[in-house]
Parts: C-alpha cells; sequence; structure tokens
C-alpha cells in the first residue's frame, strides 16, 4: 500500500480530505525485530499508589504538576 492509498483509506474512514490526514502526518507502521540485552530484562518499575503514605504522595504529585 502506498503513502497516497493509505491517506485515502484514513480520509474516508474519518471523513476528513486526504490532504488533511496528510498533514496530521499518519504513518504505516511496520513490526521490527530486535534483541532485548540482559539489561533490558529488569522487573517494571511501578509505583502502588494505595500503599504510599499521603506525605509521600504528595511529594510525588508535586514532582509530576511543576
Amino acid at each position: 500500500m502506498t503513502i497516497s492509498e493509505f491517506d485515502a483509506k484514513v480520509s474516508a474512514a474519518t471523513g476528513d480530505t486526504a490532504s488533511t490526514i496528510r498533514r496530521c502526518g499518519f504513518l504505516i507502521l511496520t513490526r521490527v525485530q530486535f534483541e532485548l540485552e540482559p539489561d533490558d530484562l529488569r522487573p517494571p518499575q511501578v509505583i502502588d499508589w494505595d500503599s504510599v503514605e499521603p506525605h509521600l504522595l504528595a511529594r510525588f504529585i508535586d514532582e509530576l504538576t511543576d
């Protein structure tokens, strides 16, 4: 599928003009194969907001809103 065909299909699905779709910068994504390095296999970093004490929670919210 060419980018013009893609723009036409997105245009038909959204009701926008093809030129509007082109200006929005839609792209066709392709799968990329990659290998994980051992350093990439670490556990996810998460915060359990329900277990954080309120005074610590306020600090995180302040950092997010600054």
